[in-house]
Protein backbone atom coordinates (compact mmCIF):
# COMPACT_ATOMS: atom_id res chain seq x y z
CA UNK A 1 0.00 0.00 0.00
CA UNK A 2 1.32 3.00 -1.33
CA UNK A 3 0.50 7.11 0.32
CA UNK A 4 -0.23 9.61 -2.28
CA UNK A 5 2.53 12.23 -2.24
CA UNK A 6 -0.08 15.20 -0.94
CA UNK A 7 -1.09 13.10 1.98
CA UNK A 8 2.74 12.51 2.54
CA UNK A 9 4.26 16.02 2.43
CA UNK A 10 1.18 17.01 4.35
CA UNK A 11 2.28 14.41 7.06
CA UNK A 12 6.06 15.79 7.11
CA UNK A 13 4.75 19.38 7.34
CA UNK A 14 2.61 18.76 10.40
CA UNK A 15 5.70 16.52 12.23
CA UNK A 16 8.24 19.63 11.29
CA UNK A 17 5.75 22.05 12.48
CA UNK A 18 5.04 20.00 15.67
CA UNK A 19 8.47 19.55 16.26
CA UNK A 20 9.75 22.98 16.00
CA UNK A 21 6.51 24.76 18.23
CA UNK A 22 8.40 23.37 21.34
CA UNK A 23 11.97 24.71 20.44
CA UNK A 24 13.84 26.55 22.43
CA UNK A 25 17.32 28.58 22.39
CA UNK A 26 20.19 29.70 24.42
CA UNK A 27 19.49 33.74 25.29
CA UNK A 28 21.78 36.26 24.71
CA UNK A 29 22.27 39.74 25.58
CA UNK A 30 21.54 42.49 23.57
CA UNK A 31 24.47 42.90 20.82
CA UNK A 32 26.27 46.04 19.81
CA UNK A 33 23.84 46.65 16.71
CA UNK A 34 20.44 45.81 19.23
CA UNK A 35 21.50 48.62 21.94
CA UNK A 36 19.97 52.08 20.46
CA UNK A 37 18.51 55.34 22.11
CA UNK A 38 14.42 53.65 22.13
CA UNK A 39 13.63 53.62 25.87
CA UNK A 40 11.35 50.37 26.92
CA UNK A 41 9.79 50.35 29.91
CA UNK A 42 8.51 47.02 30.72
CA UNK A 43 5.63 46.44 33.54
CA UNK A 44 4.79 42.46 34.83
CA UNK A 45 1.63 42.21 36.26
CA UNK A 46 0.97 38.78 38.36
CA UNK A 47 -2.54 39.72 39.61
CA UNK A 48 -3.08 37.68 42.74
CA UNK A 49 -0.33 35.48 41.64
CA UNK A 50 2.82 37.36 42.30
CA UNK A 51 3.55 35.05 45.67
CA UNK A 52 3.82 32.31 43.08
CA UNK A 53 7.23 34.30 41.39
CA UNK A 54 10.47 32.38 41.51
CA UNK A 55 13.00 35.49 42.06
CA UNK A 56 10.35 38.34 42.08
CA UNK A 57 8.36 38.06 44.85
CA UNK A 58 10.27 40.71 46.87
CA UNK A 59 10.46 43.22 44.08
CA UNK A 60 6.60 43.30 43.56
CA UNK A 61 4.49 45.91 44.56
CA UNK A 62 0.74 44.77 44.46
CA UNK A 63 1.37 41.88 42.29
CA UNK A 64 3.79 44.07 39.67
CA UNK A 65 6.71 45.28 38.99
CA UNK A 66 8.08 48.34 36.55
CA UNK A 67 11.49 48.01 35.54
CA UNK A 68 14.02 50.31 34.61
CA UNK A 69 14.26 51.50 30.51
CA UNK A 70 15.87 49.16 28.85
CA UNK A 71 17.81 50.91 25.63
CA UNK A 72 17.41 49.39 22.01
CA UNK A 73 17.91 50.28 18.44
CA UNK A 74 14.67 50.48 16.12
CA UNK A 75 13.17 47.44 15.29
CA UNK A 76 13.87 45.31 17.77
CA UNK A 77 11.10 43.15 19.14
CA UNK A 78 9.19 42.84 21.84
CA UNK A 79 10.52 39.54 22.44
CA UNK A 80 14.44 40.37 21.98
CA UNK A 81 13.29 43.26 24.69
CA UNK A 82 12.17 40.55 26.80
CA UNK A 83 15.07 37.95 26.38
CA UNK A 84 17.47 40.85 27.21
CA UNK A 85 15.15 42.05 30.37
CA UNK A 86 15.01 38.54 31.89
CA UNK A 87 18.63 38.43 31.88
CA UNK A 88 19.47 41.86 33.50
CA UNK A 89 16.67 41.65 36.15
CA UNK A 90 17.40 37.72 36.75
CA UNK A 91 13.99 35.94 36.13
CA UNK A 92 13.21 33.46 33.29
CA UNK A 93 10.44 33.38 30.75
CA UNK A 94 9.50 30.02 29.04
CA UNK A 95 8.52 30.05 25.76
CA UNK A 96 6.56 28.09 22.89
CA UNK A 97 7.81 28.72 19.05
CA UNK A 98 4.85 28.09 16.47
CA UNK A 99 5.50 28.35 12.88
CA UNK A 100 3.92 31.43 11.03
CA UNK A 101 3.73 32.90 14.57
CA UNK A 102 6.90 33.29 16.26
CA UNK A 103 7.25 32.56 19.80
CA UNK A 104 4.63 32.80 22.68
CA UNK A 105 5.48 33.73 26.27
CA UNK A 106 3.42 31.24 28.10
CA UNK A 107 5.51 31.51 31.69
CA UNK A 108 7.56 34.50 33.31
CA UNK A 109 9.03 34.06 36.22
CA UNK A 110 7.57 30.48 37.20
CA UNK A 111 3.90 32.30 36.85
CA UNK A 112 2.20 30.81 33.70
CA UNK A 113 -1.11 31.06 32.37
CA UNK A 114 -3.81 27.94 32.95
CA UNK A 115 -3.92 24.95 30.73
CA UNK A 116 -7.31 25.52 29.91
CA UNK A 117 -6.64 29.23 28.38
CA UNK A 118 -8.57 30.83 31.54
CA UNK A 119 -5.95 32.88 32.03
CA UNK A 120 -2.71 34.02 29.85
CA UNK A 121 0.43 36.33 29.49
CA UNK A 122 -1.03 38.93 27.66
CA UNK A 123 1.16 41.65 25.39
CA UNK A 124 0.35 45.22 26.37
CA UNK A 125 1.51 48.24 23.87
CA UNK A 126 0.88 51.92 26.23
CA UNK A 127 -1.62 50.20 27.77
CA UNK A 128 -3.54 48.58 24.07
CA UNK A 129 -3.41 45.05 23.68
CA UNK A 130 -1.26 44.20 21.25
CA UNK A 131 -2.31 43.54 18.04
CA UNK A 132 0.87 41.27 17.06
CA UNK A 133 2.26 38.43 19.03
CA UNK A 134 5.91 39.55 20.82
CA UNK A 135 8.14 38.69 17.68
CA UNK A 136 6.04 40.48 15.55
CA UNK A 137 5.87 43.99 17.65
CA UNK A 138 8.78 45.94 16.91
CA UNK A 139 10.21 49.02 18.88
CA UNK A 140 10.06 52.18 16.04
CA UNK A 141 9.50 54.81 19.13
CA UNK A 142 9.96 54.93 23.28
CA UNK A 143 7.29 52.57 24.68
CA UNK A 144 6.40 51.02 27.46
CA UNK A 145 5.60 47.20 26.87
CA UNK A 146 3.55 45.41 29.81
CA UNK A 147 3.08 41.51 29.86
CA UNK A 148 -0.45 40.87 32.16
CA UNK A 149 -1.61 38.06 33.36
CA UNK A 150 -5.27 38.38 31.83
CA UNK A 151 -8.14 36.34 32.50
CA UNK A 152 -9.89 35.00 29.28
Amino acid sequence: MSIPIRQLLAISMLVISSALAGCTQDVEPLTEDEVGELSVVVTLDFLAEGNQTTNLADRLSNGSITFDPILVAENITAYRVMEALQLRENFTIDVTYYVGMGAFIHTIDGVSGADDWSTYWGLYQDGDMAEVGASGLHVTSDTHLSWILTPA
